[in-house]
């Protein structure tokens, strides 16, 4: 008999729920019925509101809104879904990746009388703090200590990669150019 029990306690507890939130439902409706009676109101004297407007231009009109409505609500939900994708359009549009666990960043420039795009304002900052990176200055005797890039921020802790430990600044920057351009050509063609 255990079960019965079980069974009306939670089935009178379901009804008594139901009465309360019902009720309360009901109580809501009655203290909003003026509100909602003047909305009615006002929304029916919106829509029978006449209009001294000749038949050809509202027709006219209601053609242009039904072209034009939904012809940019697909250019939001275009553009929308390409942000969304992160697809880019064109290699312009492409300014910063990591690449050998660096994070870079650049814009790209038309040189004066050149129809050509060309990479500018390289920058390399490191993937943990964002702090710029340099070559390291400590040169004691000119001996090199290694690894030679360095975070500048301190009191961070990354590490260049070791296949990179004993490459300059310089040289570090060729590579990174010579990625982008790679990169830039596997995504958006020639």
């Amino acid at each position: 008999m255990g079960w019965w029990k079980d069974l009306s306690k939670n089935s009178i507890s379901g009804v008594i729920v139901a009465l309360v939130t019902g009720g309360g439902g009901l109580a809501v409706l009655v203290w909003l019925w003026r509100y909602v009676r003047q909305f009615f109101h006002w929304l029916m004297n919106i829509l029978l509101f006449p209009v001294t407007m000749p038949l050809w231009a509202m027709v006219g009109l209601s053609i242009f809104l039904l072209v034009f409505l939904p012809t940019v609500a697909f250019f939001i939900r275009r553009k929308a879904a390409m942000a969304s994708n992160g697809r880019m359009k064109s290699f312009i549009d492409y300014t910063t990746d990591t690449t050998f666990g660096m994070l870079v960043s650049w814009r790209w420039v038309r040189r004066l009388g050149s129809s050509n795009y060309s990479l500018d304002s390289l920058t390399i900052r490191c993937p943990v703090c964002s702090g710029m990176l340099s070559e390291h200055a400590n040169d004691l005797f000119s001996l090199n200590t290694y690894p030679l890039i360095k975070c500048q921020f301190h009191g961070c802790n990354w590490e260049i990669a070791r296949e990179f430990e004993r490459v300059s600044y310089g040289e570090i920057r060729i590579r990174i150019e010579k990625e982008i351009d790679r990169r830039c050509f596997q995504k958006f063609g020639d």
